[in-house]
């Protein structure tokens, strides 16, 4: 269904763009060119532009509501993507890669009976302050 909306939206469009394309301008553009004068002649001096433009406002309108349609559509789609059970679902792929992952790592080393304890990391040396940087003698 969603093919077929998104067909009638393109043909619509393409559609839309040749009927503006005919409808006869400030100095009869395409119109002309394409035959706009043998159809002026035919609907009447004013009928051409009158039906030119009854047939660019439906398209027109016909092509808002395919437009809307189809936001709709993926707005409806994009909510049930982020609906509670797709992400029950993504987080239990997550916990069951967190698991894998964990189980992959190696485990901790264990002392033995009467083996020391490594002694604990030493702390970094202070950072040297702006005052060491310069020589005493040139201190006021």
């Amino acid at each position: 269904m969603l093919a077929f909306f998104t067909t009638i939206h393109v043909l619509l469009c393409i559609f839309m763009i040749l009927v503006i394309l005919l409808q006869p301008g400030k100095d009869a553009g395409m119109g002309a060119a394409l035959g706009g004068g043998a159809a002026t002649s035919a609907f009447g001096g004013r009928g051409a532009v009158t039906f030119l433009s009854k047939v660019t406002a439906a398209c027109a309108v016909a092509f808002f509501v395919t437009s809307l349609g189809l936001s709709l559509v993926g707005l409806k789609t994009s909510a049930v993507s982020k609906s509670s059970l797709v992400a029950k679902q993504h987080e239990d792929a997550d916990k069951a890669k967190a698991a894998e992952e964990a189980a992959k790592a190696p485990a901790p080393a264990t002392l033995e009976k009467g083996e020391a304890q490594p002694p604990p990391p030493t702390p970094a040396p202070d950072a040297p302050k702006a005052i060491d940087a310069v020589p005493a003698d040139k201190v006021p």
